[in-house]
């Protein structure tokens, strides 16, 4: 979840006072005595790529929404109550920045700014070269540890006290800066391959936990009609997947495991029981069971759902990134202006959904009646029932938040404005 400081200045002060005080401090207490020249002029020039990766991220912008564009047709007319005006594809109203921003990936605190289009790559660059400098002094801060225990048979006075109070200091203040921005790093370079941001993956999880609800299709049929003037057409897999994972145990292998200990007698009595309620249940809820497949496809899985902005990894890297020869260059750019975005050639091909992304964007005010209690002993799937159990199965999108109880909120989207997509 994002960190909110009462001052936001505190959230650029800390780290510089963090990176001020190890590399430097590090660098007179220890450093200067056991480094050669050269060994320490390498050191600072990953120090000044770390201070220069990280103003640049501070102080460039993420790219604004450009003022008086016009949605395409089979976009998402999105306004902006705040800024007056459309929003492209992939853009959000960043509600600390107070600006709409292209490919929005995160508002982060310790930059003061939000991460986008613009500025993804200083971004990664300043998380790169914190991991090269932090990895680069903690293999000389281990060679130190290593020599004071190859010396602990000597006499205390012959180890320079000031030194050794600068690693016991500096050590896990470095290791702990490495750990934390190196899981950082990991995340939004999977996500990047993945041709996501990281308020995409929140979608993309989303859709897929709120995948069999009726809340969900109900939003995309309405909208594949109010897009084409029809109904939504009978989706297929591509997959040899059906709805109901392998892996999941239906509710019938779990009555059955429990029952393993009776007798052939009683067991053979009890499935007959079983079948014979079954039966009635079936008979009682035909109407019901029509209604949930006109509404929920039965052969549509979320591995046929494709997103539509991604290209393939080693396009989406060069994409955010720019030309792979630049990556390390403190002013090279992306390769995109940020709103001309065109849909991949597989999105093109193979969607089935046919709508912008996401495609349950707008008809948010959705009313699902809360499911009775004859309703969920219907449900024969394990998984299935533990998902409508689930508050967060049919909620709108404003009021979901994923397994780490992570809202549109907490990246900085401007709430208002998130389910009121039209087409």
């Amino acid at each position: 979840m994002m960190l909110e400081f009462r001052w936001p200045l505190l959230g650029v002060i800390i780290p510089s006072l963090v990176i001020g005080l190890t590399a430097y401090g590090s660098h007179y207490f220890i450093l200067r005595h056991h480094l050669s020249t050269t060994q320490q002029i390498i050191y600072e020039c990953i120090t000044s790529m770390v201070w220069i990766s990280y103003i640049l991220a501070i102080f460039t912008g993420p790219g604004q929404s450009p003022k008086g564009y016009t949605p395409k047709k089979g976009e998402w007319k999105r306004y902006c109550t705040k800024c007056q005006s459309y929003k492209p594809p992939r853009t959000h109203h960043c509600s600390k920045c107070n600006v709409c921003v292209m490919a929005m990936d995160h508002h982060c605190p310790w930059t003061l700014n939000c991460v986008g289009a613009k500025n993804l790559p200083h971004f990664m660059r300043f998380l790169f070269w914190v991991i090269v400098g932090t990895t680069y002094l903690l293999v000389r801060l281990c060679e130190r540890i290593v020599g004071y225990y190859n010396d602990s048979d000597k006499p205390i006075y012959l180890i320079k006290r000031s030194e050794l109070i600068a690693v016991i200091v500096f050590t896990p203040i470095d290791l702990f800066v490495l750990l934390s921005i190196s899981l950082l790093f990991i995340r939004c370079l999977i996500n990047i391959g993945k041709g996501m941001t990281q308020i995409e993956i929140w979608e993309w999880d989303r859709i897929d936990s709120q995948f069999h609800s009726k809340r969900l299709w109900k939003s995309i049929r309405l909208n594949y009609k109010q897009l084409y003037g029809k109904q939504l057409p009978q989706l297929s897999t591509w997959t040899n997947k059906t709805p109901i994972d392998e892996g999941e145990f239906a509710m019938e292998e779990i009555s059955q495991d429990e029952s393993s200990g009776s007798t052939s007698a009683g067991t053979s009595e009890i499935v007959t029981t079983e079948s014979q309620s079954h039966d009635d249940m079936l008979e009682g809820d035909v109407d019901q069971d029509e209604e949930e497949e006109e509404i929920v496809p039965q052969n549509f899985t979320m591995d046929d759902v494709i997103f539509p902005y991604d290209y393939g990894v080693w396009s989406n890297i060069k994409y955010f990134l720019g030309s792979p020869l630049m990556w390390l260059v403190p002013w090279s750019k992306p390769n995109n202006n940020g709103f001309n975005i065109e849909p991949s050639v597989d999105y093109k091909e193979d969607d089935q959904l046919e709508l912008p992304w996401p495609p349950d964007g707008g008809n948010q005010n959705i009313t699902i009646p809360t499911p009775s209690d004859d309703e969920l002993r219907s449900i024969k799937n394990y998984s299935q029932l533990k998902k409508q159990l689930d508050p967060r199965y049919n909620a709108k999108r404003s009021n979901w938040h994923n397994d780490m109880g992570e809202s549109l909120d907490d990246y900085g989207v401007y709430i208002d404005d998130s389910d009121d997509d039209k087409l």
